[in-house]
């Protein structure tokens, strides 16, 4: 069968109307199909169109037709959906070593109120989760008292890989001293110290 669209236009909002037609037998089917269709080819509207016609006639196959068209969205749904995750993966990654780089850096530390939020966004320790090397996670110190909002959260970055059982900070300290594991605690500034007036320097007598 050969037919062509001779009319198409939006009838109303989320409604297209499509008239095709083939000349021999001539044939003519009307239908509105769902959404503003326009913007298709004409192949794919013939095809919209001999497929309600399709279902009209044949119930049976057109729930068949329907069952195979929510099968493939599903599919396209679940692949979208591993694709958005991987991203999401990614970003996180990417946040994850921003977040590294900056507490381990000992020689600029952060302002505790930065401190606190970098750490929030870090996920919390995972009960059964396998840490790879340079992963990091977060654990709760509740005896820890705040005393400049830097938050009761400490880092854990894994340098061997390890599972998480659920230790406390203080049962992770071992590891901490073997190397496998490093812990990070906000600490404050040590204060730079002043430089010496001309009367506190040291004089040295003239040879």
């Amino acid at each position: 069968m050969d037919f062509k669209v001779i009319n198409k236009y939006l009838q109303e909002k989320g409604r297209t109307f499509v008239a095709i037609r083939q000349e021999n037998p001539y044939t003519v089917f009307e239908r509105v199909l769902i959404g503003d269709r326009l913007g298709e080819t004409d192949e794919a509207l013939i095809k919209a169109v001999l497929g309600q016609v399709s279902t009209e006639l044949n119930p049976a196959e057109g729930v068949k037709k329907l069952q195979e068209d929510l099968h493939q969205q599903a599919e396209s749904y679940e692949e979208k959906l591993a694709e958005k995750d991987a991203k999401i993966a990614e970003v996180k990654a990417v946040a994850d070593w921003a977040v590294l780089a900056r507490v381990t850096d000992v020689d600029h530390p952060l302002d505790p109120t930065i401190f606190k939020r970098g750490l929030e966004l870090v996920d919390l320790g995972q009960h059964g989760k396998t840490y790879q090397p340079q992963e990091i996670f977060t654990l709760e110190n509740p005896d820890h008292i705040e005393k400049f909002q830097e938050g009761k959260r400490v880092m854990i970055q894994v340098n061997q890989a390890f599972t998480y059982k659920g230790e406390t900070l203080e049962q992770l300290e071992d590891l901490d001293k073997n190397g496998k594991i490093g812990i990070w605690k906000w600490t404050e500034p040590k204060e730079k110290e002043a430089p010496k007036t001309s009367d506190e320097l040291e004089t040295q007598p003239v040879q």
